[in-house]
């Protein structure tokens, strides 16, 4: 993790006053523990929840089965209802969701490879969406969605409008 990201990200948000919570998939609450390592973590970060399993996509984050078994649970549709319906379940400013394929096992195909990662965050009423394709061991490919994840918000909250990675 590129730590001057996360200390970047940490000083806007407490600078803006803006407290963020998470729903984790593929990156397995290694968000959640990047979080903390950075001072000031306790006024920001609200709470995360680790929705691995597609059953717990169903039972605790509320999404419809019926999304998952349409889409899959590593979709970009599932990650933006995950990144919504937490907003039921934490109160926070910024809600992020990620999901993906980090090794073989899911939903991977000719479309969705292995290191495809799907990224939302819902902030001020608007859905902000990132598709990533990326390369390594499945370790590798979670830390970078992180890091990717930290560089997204940021742009979001600079207010710009791209996002390059």
């Amino acid at each position: 993790m590129a730590k001057t990201t996360i200390v970047q990200l940490m000083t806007l948000l407490k600078e803006k006053k803006l407290t963020v919570a998470l729903a984790e998939s593929m990156t397995c609450g290694l968000m959640a523990h990047q979080f903390c390592s950075v001072k000031g973590t306790s006024e920001v970060l609200r709470g995360s929840i680790v929705c691995y399993h597609p059953d717990i996509k169903v039972e605790v984050c509320h999404i419809p089965r019926s999304v998952i078994e349409k889409f899959t649970p590593e979709s970009q549709e599932v990650t933006d209802k995950l990144a919504v319906s937490i907003s039921k379940l934490f109160k926070a400013d910024i809600y992020m969701a990620v999901t993906g394929l980090a090794s073989s096992g899911g939903s991977e195909g000719p479309d969705k490879p292995v290191g495809t990662t799907f990224l939302s965050v819902y902030y001020e009423d608007k859905l902000h969406r990132l598709k990533s394709h990326l390369n390594g061991t499945p370790l590798q490919i979670r830390k970078k969605t992180c890091e990717i994840a930290y560089q997204f918000l940021l742009v979001i909250l600079q207010g710009n409008s791209h996002f390059k990675h």
